[in-house]
């Protein structure tokens, strides 16, 4: 017995050593090199399983030769330049770090609930002629999930072409049920995002779909940050109250969006759906421009991370954002406290009431930092507040999937759109103003009194953040 617990510490240490030295040599950020030493360290054996899945820098490699495989999903694009966009130093500048031309879009909605995405979405489909594409990272089997496959199922059963993705973790409950059977068995073609049940995708289940994408005949398209479950519209079974926020645009720039999604499905399948379903769409054109800009780890440089990064920078008079999680890098905390000392009005809006209170902890373990630089941080009263917008100088806004935090900007395959239009920025920041309505303001004061085990375990969960 002693022999096997001493070859057990033995070979405990040196698996420690050894991973140590791979963290190490990583080139991580800082901060993710000691979340992943102190796992390592304290929990040899479990600590090295995470890291093999999730912080193995060679993933990242996997996924790019995985993509270098695929041939390239195109689909023709149309691009032009309204006189509002031509005169935005933003505009020019996302245009510029991100090398994507800007898209017109008509009839730009701004969706705040999930009450009306839903019954604007339901529509949509019943209206559906010839192909719906559908992208979920959660779709929850419950009367939510089942109105919206029923109507999937009614629509393929018509000739509709129904094309169904959902991702493998977010969504695992419909892996493990035939939820889907009756939308196949009509012809729908369903796949899951790198399902953890795959031993080919194993590796790469810590990268997740977090897109939430609707196109409907390649003339109308939704995204944003709403799912698909009942827990999202927030007033069924007396569960708390749930906010979110998604858009509805037509125009050229939905064939960007379609893009996305074929890629995606392209990932999941193998197969190009592109020529089944995309007839040579003509130019529609629009009345404002967006960008529809998508990220991933199979970018060499995420997108949507330089894009936010960039335009925080060069904001000169606002600074909105609401995102459910903050867990930035440091680079984007030291933006916004500088924006703030310059005399830039900078507002931090995030729930009061979090669906992952350690993720929270660790965002609020910036909150004294910034309010000491002039930051405004607001949190709602007892809602989950799962919105991601950021306004800039109430013309430039961005709404989608990606939240401020590592995850999102690193790891995930997110979708968002920026506008240009002050008309639209209006509407956002009536949106804003709703959302303070029902939020406190958090003081200097409060933050110094804060007793030091809820300091100390806030600064364990940002110190682990990278690994949450």
């Amino acid at each position: 017995m002693n022999i096997f617990r001493f070859v057990v510490e033995y070979f405990s240490l040196i698996l420690t050593l050894i991973l140590v030295l791979i963290v190490l040599a990583g080139r991580k950020e800082a901060r993710a090199t000691v979340s992943w030493l102190m796992v390592i360290i304290f929990f040899p054996y479990f600590g090295a399983l995470l890291y093999l899945i999730f912080g193995n820098p060679h993933l990242k490699n996997l996924v790019d030769k995985k993509f270098k495989k695929q041939k390239p999903v195109e689909v023709k694009q149309y691009f032009d330049r309204m006189p509002e966009y031509k005169n935005s130093r933003l505009a020019n500048l996302v245009e510029k770090v991100t090398k994507l031309k800007p898209q017109l879009c008509f009839n730009l909605e701004l969706i705040p609930n999930a009450t009306d995405k839903y019954s604007k979405l339901a529509k949509d489909l019943l209206e559906a002629e010839h192909y719906i594409l559908m992208e979920y990272y959660v779709f929850r089997q419950d009367e939510t999930g089942r109105f919206f496959v029923n109507l999937l199922e009614y629509k393929a059963s018509q000739g509709v072409k129904v094309f169904f993705l959902y991702d493998g973790m977010g969504a695992i409950g419909i892996t493990f049920k035939r939820f889907l059977k009756n939308l196949t068995a009509n012809g729908g073609k369903c796949a899951a995002f790198l399902s953890p049940l795959n031993i080919k995708s194993i590796l790469r289940i810590n990268f997740r779909n977090h897109r939430k994408i609707a196109v409907i005949d390649g003339k109308v398209a939704y995204t944003g940050g709403i799912n698909i479950g009942n827990e999202y519209i927030g007033d069924l079974a007396g569960s708390a109250k749930w906010v979110d926020t998604h858009i509805k645009f037509s125009g050229d720039a939905v064939y960007a969006v379609e893009e996305v999604f074929f890629e995606d499905f392209y990932i999941a399948t193998g197969k190009d759906i592109t020529e089944e379903i995309h007839k040579k769409h003509k130019k529609v054109g629009g009345d404002i421009n967006v960008h529809v800009i998508p990220s991933g780890p199979d970018q060499k440089n995420p997108l949507i991370y330089d894009t936010i990064f960039s335009t925080l920078n060069s904001a000169e008079k606002t600074v909105d954002i609401i995102t459910p999680y903050l867990v930035p890098d440091q680079p984007i905390i030291e933006t916004l406290k500088n924006a703030s000392k310059k005399g830039i009005q900078v507002r931090i809006l995030l729930p009061g009431k979090n669906n992952h209170p350690m993720v929270a902890a660790a965002g609020r373990s910036y909150y004294e930092e910034l309010v000491e630089a002039g930051v405004e941080i607001f949190e709602t009263n007892n809602i989950m507040l799962h919105a991601k917008i950021i306004i800039i100088d109430s013309f430039w806004v961005t709404i989608g999937s990606a939240n401020m935090d590592t995850r999102s900007f690193r790891l995930n395959f997110e979708l968002n759109v920026v506008a240009y239009s002050k008309n639209f920025a209006y509407q956002s920041e009536n949106l804003v103003k709703q959302y303070l309505e029902f939020s406190h303001k958090i003081t200097l004061q409060e933050l110094r009194n804060k007793p030091v085990p809820i300091r100390v375990f806030e600064g364990i969960c940002r110190t682990l953040s990278p690994v949450l």
